[in-house]
């Protein structure tokens, strides 16, 4: 790889930056999973939810 400005390998950094897009979103994804299991297993489920009920 050359490391002159105008030679930069535009693809392997494109290539990176999609991979560790899809690394983010895939531990973003399990987290929120995980903390809709919690919610749904907890029996004190008003600290998971916010706002004022509608009625």
């Amino acid at each position: 790889m050359n490391n002159s400005i105008d030679n930069l390998d535009t693809d392997y950094y494109v290539e990176r930056a999609y991979e560790l897009r899809r690394v983010y979103v895939a531990a973003a994804m399990k987290a929120f999973v995980a903390r809709i299991k919690a919610a749904f297993k907890s029996n004190n489920r008003t600290t998971t939810l916010q706002g004022n009920p509608a009625h």
